[in-house]
């Protein structure tokens, strides 16, 4: 097992739970809360396809700390 890359994994996995998925969830609320706020059709149409956007990106950043998650598994199994 290498203290370094258990370390490496440690870190991105805590950037996308501190940061990144909170963000594209915050960012998210906020297309939702312009779409409402919109007083014609094709502003609320393009929020709400913003806002759709960052759910997409929420979507990938949990696959991608899954992936993570799965690696630091690995490598913790590692024999020393």
């Amino acid at each position: 097992m290498s203290k370094e890359k258990v370390k490496e994994l440690k870190k991105r996995i805590e950037a996308l739970i501190i940061i990144g998925i909170p963000k594209e969830l915050e960012a998210y609320e906020f297309y939702i809360e312009l779409a409402e706020r919109a007083d014609d059709s094709p502003s609320k149409d393009m929020f709400m396809f913003l806002a759709k956007q960052e759910l997409t990106h929420r979507d990938l950043l949990e696959k991608m700390l899954k992936e993570l998650q799965n690696s630091l598994e690995e490598e913790l199994k590692m024999p020393k």
